[in-house]
């Protein structure tokens, strides 16, 4: 076991999302959580019950808490902030975790990677779906030309969010729900009134780390805002992104339709093709050595490695944040998904909102490096499968005859 000494002294900034960050980091054999912080009581009070008997301090202000000196800081607070708060840790001396979407505007996307230069202090956004098992073999398949030439990729995010305003006590009422109560001192939730779309990292972030490449341009429509739960947003929006390599990924986001929340993806290839609909729990595969005649096979890989602790959220994704995030600092090496991928998973997003406010027009989408894009390392971190799952037919009478 590590020596405290060796390990990584990590505080928590918002306890709400944080506390799946809070358990995680004190999972993490490397990692010591010595401080955490949240303005609200209720969620302080739920830290304490997770922290047990640790020396964990648990303060009310963020400052309170950069005081302590931390050596890393794992932020979970409002969207809005998010950028000003890691901003203020680089500014203290800690190396960043953050959590999506990291920053709301290209100015603040800037400003992170200009302090992450002047700092010399590593910024890491904790995209968890990145992380995403069966991504894993996706990545592999992929490099061994299983489905020849990726030109086409498709994702969805389907989370429906209808509690968008918030009281002072932090408890969440739907629009409808505060109208029967008669309340008026409510405040929308960051993502109320956030464009959807920009609210897309946990579909193009694995999308992009699969195929090794990042986007160019974006053109992004808008449907309508007839969600009368949730009135401060168009009720879902589709993005076109062209790639450097010259593939297009479609993504569509909503958060207003009534419906089980699901992650969709979907990759097509010049020889095949594969997909995998979160709600099912396994991927559909129809490589270049497939007869069409034969149809789907179904590979029975999941959200989470075997042996995963699935109780770390996310189907296991979580957790592994604060473990490669940890992992990296420590041996010194550059995180999974460092300041500049940041760019390429976040920046899309905001990019593809304002082609929306412009009724569709294609936009460009700028490369914020000091040198050209030549590839993620982000496999470096993760690794590859070994071996190969057995697949076996998932729709046997499917034929060209539909």
């Amino acid at each position: 076991m590590s020596s405290t000494q060796n390990k990584l002294k990590v505080g928590v900034l918002g306890l709400r999302r944080g506390i799946t960050h809070l358990r995680n980091f004190l999972n993490v054999e490397d990692a010591e959580v010595i401080a955490c912080a949240d303005r609200l009581e209720a969620p302080r009070e739920r830290a304490k019950e997770v922290i047990g008997d640790r020396p964990v301090k648990i303060v009310k202000e963020y400052e309170e808490m950069l005081e302590l000196k931390p050596d890393a800081v794992a932020i979970a607070s409002n969207g809005r902030l998010q950028a000003e708060h890691s901003v203020m840790a680089m500014e203290a001396g800690c190396h960043v975790l953050s959590e999506v979407p990291g920053a709301y505007t290209q100015e603040e996307i800037v400003h992170i990677v200009s302090v992450a230069e002047q700092t010399g202090k590593q910024y890491m956004l904790a995209e968890n779906s990145c992380f995403l098992d069966f991504l894993r073999y996706w990545r592999k398949w992929v490099m061994e030309d299983r489905f020849g030439s990726i030109s086409i990729a498709d994702g969805e995010y389907l989370h429906y969010l209808p509690a968008s305003l918030h009281a002072p006590d932090g408890v969440r009422y739907t629009p409808t729900r505060a109208r029967e109560k008669g309340l008026k001192d409510l405040k929308p939730i960051w993502r109320a009134d956030q464009p959807p779309i920009q609210y897309l990292t946990h579909d193009l972030g694995p999308l992009l780390n699969v195929m090794d490449d990042r986007v160019v341009s974006v053109t992004c429509k808008e449907g309508p805002w007839w969600q009368v739960n949730a009135p401060l947003r168009s009720d879902g929006q589709i993005a076109l992104f062209q790639t450097a390599k010259g593939s297009l990924i479609r993504i569509l986001v909503t958060l207003n339709t009534r419906r089980p929340g699901a992650h969709n993806y979907r990759l097509f290839g010049t020889l095949g093709s594969v997909e995998w609909y979160s709600h099912e729990g396994f991927c559909r595969r129809f490589d270049r050595n497939r007869e069409e005649r034969e149809g789907w096979e179904c590979v029975d890989i999941g959200s989470a490695a075997r042996g995963d602790d699935k109780t770390s959220g996310h189907g296991g994704t979580d957790i592994k944040t604060a473990y490669y995030f940890t992992k990296a600092i420590l041996e010194g090496k550059t995180v999974p998904i460092d300041v500049y991928r940041m760019c390429d998973i976040t920046l899309p997003g905001i990019i593809a909102a304002r082609s929306a406010e412009l009724g569709g027009q294609p936009v460009d989408v700028p490369d914020i490096r000091r040198k050209p894009f030549d590839g993620t390392d982000f496999w470096e971190h993760v690794g590859l499968p070994e071996e190969e799952p057995e697949g076996y037919t998932y729709r046997s009478n499917m034929g060209t005859n539909f």
